[in-house]
């Protein structure tokens, strides 16, 4: 009995190595594709502004299957070789939050013909990216000019924009040579701002671009307004975008202004053409609450 035991075991037991070796076959080596960052480079900044971005994601496709998305820098394994095509779709935080990642919807994408080989990486150095040709720039503000498109409250500001323009050796302006900043004492409560035109827009993909720093939070808000030639005949009240919390260091902002552009065209009054706003409270009575700001663009 126990050497028909032992035979019967042994039967099992190389039944089951032989299993393992059919269903556990030997894993494929991957190719890597290493990509450090996604830059933007525009033909004319007079046209459309700064390159400053802050592209966090690449939606990675080949031959146009999507692999995934990645933040960067990322290296990423891929079960391809040979030469294929890599597209990189550039991934940004709407509204500043990770929860909102999703590729920008106004820069081109990213395409390289690559050659893979597996157990090597290929590396994505110089990558940039374009503003799509069909987007439209209501509103470009860099602040290096001798006149400004941005206007205090002057019947509810406390205190009034300063424009800093070539100071020596500031940290409150981004680039270029140009910014704008406000501050409010503890006796000061309410400080805002205004774009100085109305822009024309519609209830399709509009977003706002910012460079920003700040030691207390501000808030973007946005109003409506009807027009019959050039005379407003209704304002809709600002409704806020979004606030932006304090940010020590310079910071890059993509605001997305289509839920409050429908949102105030839903109220009645059908706007056609609209305003950013932004404001800064200081309730608690806190001295020296400020905000610098630059590059800002509206796009649609």
């Amino acid at each position: 009995m126990n050497r028909k035991y032992f035979i019967f075991l042994s039967v099992v037991l190389l039944a089951f190595l032989g299993s393992c070796s059919i269903y556990n076959p030997s894993e494929p080596i991957p190719s890597y594709i290493h990509i450090e960052n996604l830059g933007v480079s525009v033909a004319d900044q007079s046209v459309q502004g700064t390159t400053s971005s802050k592209i966090c994601d690449a939606w990675i496709y080949i031959d146009e299957q999507l692999i995934g998305c990645f933040e960067m820098p990322c290296t990423v394994p891929v079960l391809w070789d040979g030469t294929h095509t890599l597209k990189i779709r550039p991934g940004i935080k709407v509204n500043g939050i990770a929860a909102t990642r999703a590729p920008y919807p106004f820069y081109d994408n990213y395409t390289q013909v690559i050659t893979l080989q597996r157990g090597t990486t290929t590396n994505i150095t110089g990558a940039t990216v374009k503003y799509l040709n069909n987007m439209t720039f209501k509103w470009l503000e860099n602040f290096d000019g001798n006149t400004v498109t941005l206007d205090t409250n002057s019947h509810l500001s406390e205190s009034g924009l300063i424009f800093l323009h070539n100071p020596p050796a500031s940290t409150n302006i981004y680039e270029g040579t140009g910014s704008a900043v406000a501050y409010l004492k503890s006796s000061q409560q309410i400080f805002e701002c205004f774009s100085h035109n109305r822009m024309p827009m519609t209830n399709r993909d509009a977003f706002l671009e910012l460079n920003y720093k700040c030691n207390h939070e501000f808030t973007v808000r946005l109003a409506g307004y009807t027009v019959s030639g050039t005379i407003e005949t209704n304002y809709i009240p600002p409704i806020e975008v979004l606030t932006l919390n304090a940010s020590a260091n310079w910071n890059k902002a993509y605001l997305y202004l289509s839920p409050t552009i429908k949102q105030l065209i839903a109220s009645g009054a059908q706007p056609t053409e609209f305003r950013v706003f932004f404001d800064m409270y200081n309730f608690s009575g806190t001295d020296s609450v400020g905000m610098a700001i630059d590059n800002i663009k509206v796009i649609q």
